[in-house]
């Protein structure tokens, strides 16, 4: 099974990318990022900025699968139904 540190040097070398280029895009000192390639474990919240560097969800980074496009549609279709309700209320309390 695959753990976070080798899916993370995974999708690095994926995308034939060095340590110190992904630290750099995750604003992070490159040997934090060897560290957390090696099992160390990751404290705070850096898995936002990691997921950006390697141009992945945060669904395949801390998974390692792909996220179902269907999936994605449903929770889209969720959010724009909530922003429309919002707008909604938004605009009656306004009145």
């Amino acid at each position: 099974m695959e753990n976070l540190g080798m899916r993370l040097k995974r999708l690095r070398t994926e995308k034939d990318m060095s340590a110190q280029q992904v630290a750099n895009l995750a604003a992070i000192p490159v040997t934090t990022y060897r560290e957390w390639e090696n099992g160390r474990q990751i404290l705070g919240e850096p898995y936002e900025k990691l997921a950006q560097a390697l141009n992945v969800t945060l669904f395949e980074l801390l998974t390692g699968r792909k996220p179902n496009l269907a999936d994605l549609f449903d929770k889209l279709a969720e959010v724009e139904k909530n922003l429309a309700d919002l707008r909604f209320h938004l605009g009656s309390s306004l009145s």
